[in-house]
């Protein structure tokens, strides 16, 4: 799936739907993604979701314990870019998205 279908979904446990509940390597693989379309696009849409997924990987433990404890660290900086972003987007007019 792309990182647009991903910042798409509404936050929530069931927004991943059944396929993160059985193979929770795809969470990973749609951050991963979402990282790299990020630069482009400096949405704070894209920044939430990154967020939200970061944490979704920061609280499986199916997920090695290594690669949570680095998702928990990032996860407030992902929010705090799409704070930023936010600001920056009012400050543009609402142009940025």
């Amino acid at each position: 799936m792309s990182a647009n279908v991903f910042a798409s979904r509404p936050a929530g446990p069931s927004a991943e739907g059944a396929e993160y509940d059985t193979h929770p390597e795809l969470a990973l693989a749609a951050v991963l993604q979402m990282l790299s379309r990020f630069p482009a696009r400096r949405s704070p849409a894209l920044a939430r979701a990154i967020a939200r997924h970061l944490d979704m990987i920061g609280r499986d433990p199916r997920i090695s314990a290594c690669v949570r404890e680095c998702a928990e660290r990032l996860v407030g900086d992902w929010q705090a870019y799409a704070l930023l972003g936010e600001a920056a987007s009012e400050e543009c007019g609402g142009m940025l998205h």
